[in-house]
């Protein structure tokens, strides 16, 4: 049923109520696009002192009409390679969102506004009104050929279509912020047996200011994604990956220290393959707590620090040991680094630290190892931006005689603004997957290159080629896959 979600949700966005009006043009809080941003660069230099349009900025000017760059609609970043999964790259915007979204509890690592958001001006998003909210939807429709359908040793070559829906929603509240964003995409391979492959996100993020100094915020997300068919984890054909989370931080600021106390709770669910038994073996939840401490000076450079403990439980436990392994598990982790700020240019954090996940069954070893994360925007020129990220993830496992892998991934992306009609972006994503206790390491590489050409203010023509090599040390597990797409995106 799940293989569905996308083009139900594709007929929902097309059925979009009559009576709704378009968005006025006023700036609103946390806008998600629309109205030039207030205080930004490309607002005020396109401006005369009385409000008007200055005469060195006019319609040709891509900075002109750049949408405001929200942090309030709970997308978090995706990695463009990720030893696993298969699904679609995330767009530059959305990513440049979440990443933004993670500056200092304490005040440090400002989120920026000024940056190019690596999208069309000619076409941005106006948005529709309903009630207190704005609401974003748009459409993709495409056909591409790829070199491996299935996306495996054996996979061979044909077209494919692509229907991918997205629609943002931004409250317009006084003083509390709501904002949820959608994104689907349906893969299909016409005059073939490879099944279409499904990939969404739903994120949530619930924003309330008690105080000038204190805020609570409510998060929830889920996430679908196919699951390589080359991973070793993939016994029995390939499934369908489901990704819950919610939680809750308390964040208040303190003097020159910030303070963050966060729970969450992460479920991962499996579906589809040829054993169902196999699913249930690894649905598993991970509960966790983490204090987090920032320096609160108004400083370029702000020190943070931050630790968590948590557990992870499986729905199905292990009642003889003698026939499974009992995964439940505890754990702890420990992060320090900084958050930078240099100017409004260049924005982000690096940190490193180390985690450790104990099992309840002491035949498996310790599932632990270093951890690097950080993420960088970079605004070179005014119509260039760039973004990196790092990330380390500890990942459970069902395979015999490993406790799970970790998982390093980096990735670097770049897009610029040729006119207000015409963009670009590039990538490269690298990622390593190693197994504890046992020889199995997985790679991947990915890189991907897209351009967008504005036709009308509604309409944009897509066009995108994406590489993707995946490797194992499990002989006969490596293959690599070229597509190309191209289409129509609509959206008000």
């Amino acid at each position: 049923m799940n293989r569905f979600v996308a083009p139900v949700l594709v007929a929902v966005l097309l059925a979009a109520p009559a009576q709704t009006v378009r968005a006025q043009d006023a700036p609103l809080r946390g806008s998600l696009g629309g109205a030039a941003p207030q205080g930004t660069v490309f607002a005020q230099d396109d401006l005369g002192g009385d409000g008007t349009e200055d005469d060195t900025g006019g319609a040709d000017d891509p900075g002109a009409r750049a949408p405001a760059l929200d942090t309030d609609a709970g997308e978090v970043a995706e990695p463009l390679a990720e030893a696993g999964r298969i699904r679609a790259v995330q767009p530059f915007s959305e990513r440049l969102r979440a990443v933004s979204r993670r500056g200092a509890t304490g005040g440090g690592g400002s989120l920026i506004n000024d940056v190019y958001d690596g999208d069309t001006q000619r076409d941005a998003p106006r948005g529709i009104r309903v009630g207190s909210f704005l609401l974003y939807p748009e459409l993709f429709t495409g056909l591409g050929w790829t070199d491996n359908r299935s996306g495996d040793t054996s996979g061979t070559s044909g077209l494919l279509y692509r229907i991918a829906p997205t629609l943002r929603a931004q409250s317009d509240w006084s003083r509390h912020s709501l904002g949820v964003n959608f994104r689907g995409s349906f893969t299909a391979y016409p005059d073939s047996t490879v099944e279409a492959d499904p990939s969404a996100t739903l994120d949530a993020l619930l924003r309330l200011d008690v105080s000038d100094r204190t805020e609570v915020d409510v998060s929830a997300r889920y996430g679908l994604s196919l699951e390589d068919s080359g991973s070793a984890e993939a016994t029995g054909g390939g499934r369908d990956i489901h990704e819950l989370g919610g939680g809750l931080a308390l964040r208040r600021s303190v003097g020159l220290i910030g303070a963050e106390l966060r729970g969450q709770v992460d479920s991962t669910v499996y579906s589809g393959g040829n054993s169902t038994a196999a699913n249930r073996e690894r649905d598993n939840a991970l509960f966790s707590a983490t204090l987090r401490l920032d320096s609160n000076t108004g400083a370029g450079l702000q020190p943070f620090v931050e630790g968590s403990l948590f557990t992870r439980r499986y729905f199905e436990r292990c009642t003889d040991l003698t026939l499974c392994a009992d995964r439940d598990s505890k754990g702890y982790a420990l992060r320090a680094g900084i958050a930078f700020d240099a100017g409004g240019k260049i924005t982000g954090d690096i940190g490193a630290g180390w985690r450790s996940e104990t099992l309840d069954d002491t035949r498996l070893a310790r599932l632990e190892g270093l951890t690097v994360d950080g993420s960088l925007i970079w605004s070179p020129t005014r119509l260039t931006t760039v973004t990196a990220t790092l990330a380390t993830n500890l990942a459970p496992s069902t395979i015999s005689g490993t406790p799970g892998s970790l998982l390093y991934s980096g990735d670097l992306r770049l897009a610029h603004g040729f006119s207000d009609a015409v963009s670009g972006e590039i990538g490269i994503g690298l990622s390593r997957r190693d197994y504890a206790g046992i020889r199995l390491i997985e790679d991947e590489a990915s890189a991907t290159a897209a351009l967008t050409w504005a036709l009308t203010s509604n309409v944009a023509v897509q066009g995108r080629y994406t590489f993707r090599r995946f490797s194992s040390t499990t002989p006969g597990a490596g293959y690599s896959e070229n597509a190309i797409e191209g289409g129509l995106r609509f959206r008000h």
